[in-house]
C-alpha cells in the first residue's frame, strides 16, 4: 500500500513499564487517547472508461486467457480498484497493433499527488522496462518506456491509468495518441470488447503442416463420409481427414460465417463452444489457449456413442475443428496447424 500512516509520538518520564506499552494509547498526559494519523487520500474525477477504450481505425478485443490472469493481479494491490485489460486490432486488417490495460485507481488508498505521480510513473516503467521519458500528446501528458522487447506508453484520466504495450514502439505511441485525439474529440467507446474477424476462403486454413497432411473426404459413392459438425449461421463447410504418420486419426472442418450473424469474435465463441460441446457429446467446453489462440476444448463423455474429443478455433472469419477419437492425438494435430497457420 502506497498510502503510509505517520505517527505522532510524545516522550514522557514514565516508568520502564510505560516504554513497553504498545497499545497506541498515550496515558492520561495532556495528550492522552489514541496516537492520531494524518489522514491520505487523492480525490480523482471518476472516468467512464469507455472513454479511453477508444481510438479511430483500432477495436478493443478480449485477451487472451493469459493476458487477462496477468491483468487481474494489480487488483492484489489497493490502489487499484479495477482492471480491464483488451487487444488492440486495427479494424482494416485485423492486425493485432498492442495491448492495453485500463487500472481503476482508489483515489483514498494513495497518500497524496506525489505518490499517484509516483505509482503512474512506476507502472508505465515496470511494463516497459526501460527509462521512463514524459511525452506531451496533444495537450496530455503521457509517460514512455521502452525496453528491448516491448514499449509501453500510458497516460493518466481522472482516476484511470492506461498503459498500451507493443513489441514496436510507433504501435504503442500510434494507439494512445489516437486514444487521446477521440477522448478531446468527446467519442465514447464500448467497455465490450470487440474482435474484428477478416473474411478468409474456407480452404484456407488447409495449408502444408510437417506432422499432419490434410487429404480430402471421398464422395459419398467411394465411402461413407463422416458427418459435419452443425454450426449455425454457417455459409460454407469443407471437410479433411488428418492423416499422420499415413493413417486417418482426425477429422477436421472448416467453416465460414456470415458476418452479419456473428459481427466479431466475442459474438461467435458462444457458438464455438456450443459445437465442441456437441461433439463430445455433452461435455462441456473448457477455455485453453495455444500459442495465440483460444481453444475451446471438449473431451469424449464416457458412455456416449459417436462422442469425440473435439477442439475448436478460429481462424480469422472461419472456425476450425478437429476431431478424433484419441484427445492426445487432436490436441497435437491443433497445436502444429496453428503453430503453422501463425508462422
Amino acid at each position: 500500500m502506497l498510502a503510509g500512516l505517520l505517527f505522532l509520538g510524545a516522550c514522557t518520564g514514565g516508568t520502564s513499564d510505560d516504554a513497553t506499552d504498545v497499545s497506541g494509547d498515550r496515558g492520561d498526559g495532556p495528550n492522552r487517547g489514541p496516537i492520531p494519523t494524518i489522514a491520505g487520500g487523492v480525490a480523482l474525477p471518476v472516468v467512464d472508461p469507455a472513454a479511453v477504450l477508444v481510438a479511430e481505425g483500432l477495436a478493443f478485443g478480449q485477451p487472451l486467457p493469459s493476458e487477462q490472469a496477468a491483468a487481474e493481479v494489480f487488483t492484489e494491490d489497493p490502489e487499484v480498484a479495477s482492471v480491464i485489460a483488451r487487444r488492440v486490432h486495427s479494424v482494416a486488417t485485423t492486425r493485432l497493433v498492442a495491448q492495453v490495460v485500463v487500472l481503476g485507481l482508489d483515489g483514498p488508498e494513495i497518500f497524496d499527488e506525489g505518490v499517484l505521480d509516483g505509482f503512474v510513473r512506476g507502472v508505465v516503467r515496470s511494463f516497459g522496462g526501460g527509462p521512463l521519458e514524459d511525452v506531451t500528446v496533444e495537450t496530455q501528458l503521457t509517460f514512455r518506456s521502452e525496453g528491448d522487447v516491448s514499449t509501453a506508453h500510458g497516460f493518466r484520466d481522472g482516476n484511470l491509468l492506461v498503459v498500451v504495450t507493443a513489441p514496436v514502439a510507433v504501435d504503442a505511441t500510434l494507439v494512445v495518441e489516437r486514444q487521446v485525439a477521440a477522448r478531446a474529440a468527446g467519442v465514447v467507446g464500448s467497455v465490450e470488447p470487440v474482435t474484428p474477424m477478416l473474411p478468409r476462403p474456407v480452404e484456407a486454413p488447409f495449408i502444408a503442416v510437417p506432422t499432419v497432411t490434410f487429404q480430402p473426404i471421398p464422395p459419398p459413392e467411394e465411402e461413407l463420409p463422416p458427418t459435419p459438425p452443425a454450426l449455425p449461421g454457417a455459409t460454407a463447410v469443407q471437410g479433411r481427414y488428418g492423416v499422420v504418420a499415413g493413417e486417418r486419426r482426425t477429422v477436421v472442418w472448416s467453416f465460414a460465417v456470415a458476418p452479419a450473424t456473428y459481427p466479431s469474435a466475442e459474438r461467435l465463441e458462444p457458438a464455438m463452444a456450443a459445437l465442441a460441446s456437441g461433439r463430445a457429446g455433452g461435455t462441456a467446453a473448457q477455455t485453453g489457449e495455444v500459442i495465440d489462440r483460444v481453444v475451446l476444448a471438449a473431451d469424449a463423455a464416457p458412455g456416449v456413442e459417436g462422442a469425440l474429443a473435439t477442439r475448436v478455433f478460429r481462424y480469422g472469419a472461419l472456425v476450425l475443428v478437429v476431431e478424433g477419437t484419441d484427445a492426445a492425438q487432436v490436441d497435437a494435430v491443433v497445436a502444429d496447424w496453428i503453430s503453422s497457420l501463425v508462422g
